[in-house]
């Protein structure tokens, strides 16, 4: 039912349960319209303000001036009142709107509500470039309207940051995929430009080669591990990278771990296709604690992972894959916590064959180093999983 009367907040208290729309007595054009009631009984209350821009053939707007659950009928209704001259004025009340949000619309905010999904449709690989704006982007820019965005703007607050860190891969990449986050904005008249042009990166500092005489002694890889144990908090990378000093497991192998392959004193360990392998780690000393921590640290609702990362949603699905965290992002983290140290860029590679020198240095059986990088060798001379020589050998290792 729809009625004719000034539009109050005593009228609201009063008005009839039959009644679907109130047009105003008094402001040409301002209603209000009642949605249907909820579970509770409850209907809310949308305020409108219906005007004609550009005459008698011109274009209909309802423009929506607030919801009975933020502002009031009074307010409304001064609203209204505000309104109304600018229309007479000839004045589109919606399009001003829409200028003065979009004037001081954040990159965080155009993120959220339409930035993500327009990634999820076009990239693949979608989950990384979500991790580069989230984790990259919008610490540093994210709180600045899109409007203000500017090349020298991104220049100070992004590329010169990670410039000085070294990281001009990921640079190219993360401004490429903001270009492409602006390049949305422009089809969404939200900016009118490209902000961004292209960067000159080829002035990073030079960082020092990693060559055979700038190889890590067994002494400088135990003091990574005891560097990394001193971090304040908990970081994946860290607790991978000491891992894999004590362990000489690749960080695939690890990451490639489920919670359920811990069981005792004994960590089974998986092939490149995800089975069992049948090969087995002893958990003894340091290595014991270790583990013990990562499963009190980095525990998951629903994941089978060591290190679980979050749970990917595809477009359309109702509940996410399980995904352990991704080798790549742990790699680069490692590989910056050791050239801060060291003043190295240490790739994995690299890192495992240094712990396996090490451990030869030490004169450790051969065999057991052999079985912990998988090396092949004759069926006489593979060591059973459960061989204590296995053991004892880690535990001359910890202790070295």
């Amino acid at each position: 039912m729809v009625i004719k009367q000034r539009i109050s907040d005593n009228l609201i208290k009063s008005l009839p349960t039959t009644t679907t729309r109130v047009n105003d007595s008094e402001i040409s054009g301002f209603h209000l319209r009642v949605g249907r009631a909820d579970n509770a009984g409850s209907r809310t209350i949308s305020y409108y303000f219906y005007y004609r821009h550009g005459g008698r053939n011109g274009r209909q707007i309802n423009f929506l001036i607030g919801r009975s659950n933020v502002i009031s009928a009074g307010e409304a209704r001064r609203i209204a009142k505000q309104i109304q001259p600018l229309i007479l004025a000839g004045k589109d009340v919606k399009k001003m709107q829409q200028e003065a949000q979009t004037d001081t619309l954040q990159l965080k905010h155009f993120w959220r509500y339409n930035g993500r999904q327009f990634f999820i449709r076009k990239y693949k690989k979608y989950q990384d470039a979500i991790r580069h704006i989230e984790t990259i982007v919008l610490p540093v820019l994210g709180s600045v309207a899109l409007t203000k965005i500017s090349h020298r703007l991104v220049e100070l607050r992004l590329v010169k940051p990670l410039v000085a860190q070294n990281k001009l891969s990921t640079l190219r990449i993360v401004i490429s995929q903001l270009k492409t986050l602006l390049s949305h904005a422009i089809e969404h008249e939200i900016i009118v430009s490209q902000p961004i042009r292209s960067f000159e990166l080829m002035a990073a500092a030079p960082v020092k080669e990693l060559s055979v005489t700038c190889q890590l002694s067994g002494a400088q890889l135990k003091g990574l591990y005891y560097r990394a144990t001193k971090e304040p908090k908990p970081i994946a990378s860290l607790y991978c990278l000491r891992l894999q000093i004590l362990t000489g497991q690749s960080l695939v192998t690890i990451c490639r771990t489920y919670r359920q392959d811990i069981t005792g004193n004994k960590w089974s360990l998986r092939s490149n296709n995800g089975k069992l392998s049948g090969r087995e780690i002893p958990l003894i000393g340091p290595l014991k604690q270790l583990v013990k921590d990562i499963l009190k640290l980095f525990p998951k609702t629903r994941s089978l992972y060591l290190f679980p990362g979050r749970l990917r949603k595809e477009p359309g699905q109702m509940k996410g894959n399980d995904w352990s965290m991704d080798t790549r992002a742990l790699a680069k983290q490692q590989q910056q916590f050791v050239f801060n140290i060291h003043n190295v860029n240490l790739t994995q590679t690299v890192l495992a064959k240094m712990i396996e020198q090490a451990m030869f240095a030490l004169k450790l059986n051969p065999l057991v180093v052999a079985y912990l990088f998988d090396r092949k060798l004759a069926p006489s001379l593979t060591l059973d999983p459960r061989d204590p020589v296995i053991a004892e050998t880690l535990a001359l290792w910890h202790q070295a």
